[in-house]
């Protein structure tokens, strides 16, 4: 049974804010002057979707130049303390080029340069670029930004720039990098306090569910209270309420309906830092309060300002002041 529904959950589903930013991101895309490079940042909390917008542009690839089965769009995830050599690196390891183990920069970047225009690569995505902000980076921004452009630059490629919004500082603080770059695209979690969003959320739930009913598992809750539940221990991301019905389905290994017990087994399994996940699936429903609080730890943690439109969100604000 487990081997049904698990497959079913961890389809890519297009639901509203990815599709408006994959609308966004290819646009960008299609807009690029044809002998230019491009670059494309796609920021936002983590498990947000990113991934999934990534993934999208790697199933649209053609083929690339090569004697063996390669696409024309790359993906590459950057290591933490990257280097000037290992931005390089990176993307030549993904063309399946060895690299010295005492190779220089130069030398590196030269044969990237030159894989890039023999193999005709379009579109290079390189995801957890927030890695060249974070502490311990081996690279200044500005160096990081140096890099980025000078890629952009010397192949005329897109490059689709994917990591946590604290990226954002080096392309502000590198005007050359800023005037190459498109206008970022926010991915964030759905906001509970705004009726097109929380709806937009519902529907996905209401989509996930019908998913675990086709597979034998129900879920044993009335669809207000588990709506409620799975957007508190989500903070607004589908991806992360998606894994939270995995998980449980996993629980099981016949047709069952799905409990409050099976649900805080597998979110307290998640071990998310922040929210409290596996207390949203507590006997007693979560309050308003408590919801946003989910939803303003998500956007805090990742950098992006919280808006207090509702009620709730007023007694959150001022729950946080007097604290």
């Amino acid at each position: 049974m487990t081997n049904k529904a698990i497959p079913l959950l961890s389809q890519i589903v297009l639901h509203a804010s990815l599709n408006e930013a994959l609308a966004n991101i290819d646009f960008l895309l299609s807009t690029k002057e044809p002998d230019e490079g491009c670059i494309v940042p796609l920021l936002g909390p983590t498990r947000v979707g990113k991934k999934s917008v990534a993934r999208h542009l790697l199933s649209s690839a053609g083929p690339a130049n090569s004697l063996f089965p390669m696409d024309d769009v790359l993906y590459c995830t950057l290591p933490p303390q990257a280097s000037g050599k290992t931005i390089y690196g990176t993307i030549l390891d993904k063309m399946g080029v060895r690299i010295g183990p005492h190779e220089n920069t130069k030398s590196i970047r030269d044969r990237l340069f030159r894989a890039v225009r023999q193999l005709g690569i379009k579109i290079v995505v390189i995801d957890e670029v927030n890695h060249l902000i974070e502490r311990g980076a081996n690279l200044a921004p500005r160096e990081a930004a140096d890099h980025l452009k000078t890629i952009a630059d010397e192949t005329g490629i897109s490059f689709v720039l994917t990591g946590l919004p604290r990226f954002q500082r080096i392309v502000d603080e590198n005007e050359q990098l800023r005037d190459r770059a498109c206008a970022t695209t926010i991915l964030k979690p759905y906001d509970w306090q705004l009726d097109k969003e929380r709806d937009a959320f519902t529907q996905m739930v209401d989509v996930a569910l019908y998913k675990l009913d086709q597979a034998g598992l129900p879920v044993a809750l009335e669809f207000e209270d588990i709506v409620r539940r799975l957007y508190g221990a989500s903070g607004g991301r589908v991806p992360v309420m998606m894994r939270v019905l995995k998980l449980s389905a996993m629980t099981k290994q016949e047709p069952q309906p799905l409990t409050l017990r099976e649900l805080e087994i597998a979110s307290r399994a998640m071990q998310q830092s922040g929210i409290p996940t596996a207390s949203f699936f507590a006997t007693e429903e979560p309050d308003e309060v408590d919801i946003l609080r989910s939803f303003a730890c998500t956007m805090s943690e990742a950098g992006l300002e919280f808006s207090v439109e509702s009620l709730a969100g007023l007694d959150l604000t001022y729950g946080a002041n007097s604290a």
